[in-house]
């Protein structure tokens, strides 16, 4: 998820494209990463988490690979947006398998799985700040190949099979009051999924433009800050009200969107550091939300779409975030997509309105 934003600036130049091309290019990746799922979420119930976790590695390892030898933009996409697809099967598999297994601390097992993926998003820059170093950026797809074959018997040997239950249909989904609030909530997550792909995309080009070659090591040291934000939501999503949590969450990032512009090297450091600790607080929360919402039968799917949402069609970001970049400059991306976060905020309260009405 992130070494295609790792090298952005890199890949412009290796492949002669503008900044709203290679964002397309991500866009179609990241939608893939989200629409993956789907068909996923509805296996889930049929295959089990072993079967569908073996098979996203095994495809990652695969579609890696074929990245790491491209050498022209057709066969870079294609490989990417297979790698993209793979990849997608992950997150609702995994977050259904925590819910299945967790009742009782279930934002503290989101925030210790969001833990690991904070360090994940955090090497994704260190991979590509070490390869652009010593070889080129091929070799970070082909060091991502590797870890997912060490990955794959560990999978195998490790992750539980779970009791299969009947494949879901739309009847599942007749309960209008379920439905409505589902349909609050997915549009949460993609004003979650908007404002995170504009965080993960474009801040490694923001830092490569005040730091220049030093700036993925720094990217990936703010990163890694993001397990912070992941043991706080935990913590404190297990005590208090998970929707007004996610509220104050929104209210804290606005000003610091809209403050990338204005400060210079030394304070975007310090901004970047809290916008990644609050930016990775959120999925704990979303994840258990999720949980609170819905019945274990259609879960799966509410965690496919969700992802979808949040990974999927906000891509679309990352194209828009592109066009700013080519006509403006990298910063100007985040003040304008701060105007998010109120949308969020209302939505959230409708949510938590909707919550408690009793039909």
């Amino acid at each position: 998820m992130m070494l295609i934003p790792s090298m952005y600036i890199n890949l412009i130049d290796f492949f002669s494209l503008n900044a709203a091309e290679v964002g397309l290019i991500f866009g179609i990746v990241s939608f893939c990463f989200g629409v993956g799922s789907l068909p996923m979420s509805f296996l889930y119930n049929k295959y089990g988490p072993k079967r569908l976790i073996a098979f996203s590695q095994i495809g990652i390892f695969i579609s890696a690979l074929l990245v790491s030898i491209s050498n022209d933009v057709v066969m870079f996409s294609f490989s990417s947006i297979l790698l993209g697809l793979f990849a997608s099967i992950h997150h609702p598999v995994s977050l259904t398998l925590i819910s299945e297994t967790f009742d009782k601390d279930i934002a503290k097992a989101n925030a210790f799985h969001g833990v690991f993926g904070s360090i994940g998003v955090s090497l994704g820059p260190l991979i590509s700040f070490f390869a652009l170093l010593h070889f080129s950026w091929h070799y970070a797809f082909i060091f991502t190949a590797i870890l997912n074959a060490f990955l794959l018997p560990l999978s195998l040997k490790f992750i539980p099979n779970t009791e299969k239950m009947d494949i879901i249909s739309l009847n599942d989904f007749n309960d209008k009051r379920q439905n409505s609030i589902l349909m609050i909530f997915f549009l949460v997550s993609f004003v979650v999924g908007l404002s995170f792909t504009v965080f993960n995309t474009f801040i490694p080009s923001v830092f490569n433009l005040d730091f220049g070659s030093n700036s993925n090591s720094i990217v990936s040291a703010i990163m890694l800050t993001g397990f912070i934000g992941q043991i706080l939501s935990g913590y404190f999503g297990d005590k208090f009200d998970r929707i007004k949590l996610l509220s104050t969450v929104f209210i804290l990032l606005l000003p610091l969107f809209i403050s990338i512009i204005f400060v210079g090297k030394k304070l975007i450091i310090f901004i970047s550091i809290f916008l990644a600790i609050l930016m990775y607080s959120i999925q704990p929360l979303i994840n258990s939300i999720i949980k609170d919402i819905t019945t274990l039968r259609i879960r799966s799917v509410v965690f496919g779409l969700n992802f979808f949402l949040m990974f999927g069609l906000s891509g679309l970001a990352a194209y828009m975030g592109g066009l700013i970049a080519d006509n403006y400059s990298f910063k100007l991306i985040f003040p304008i997509f701060s105007l998010l976060f109120p949308i969020g905020i209302l939505l959230l309260y409708l949510l938590q309105m909707k919550k408690k009405v009793k039909v």
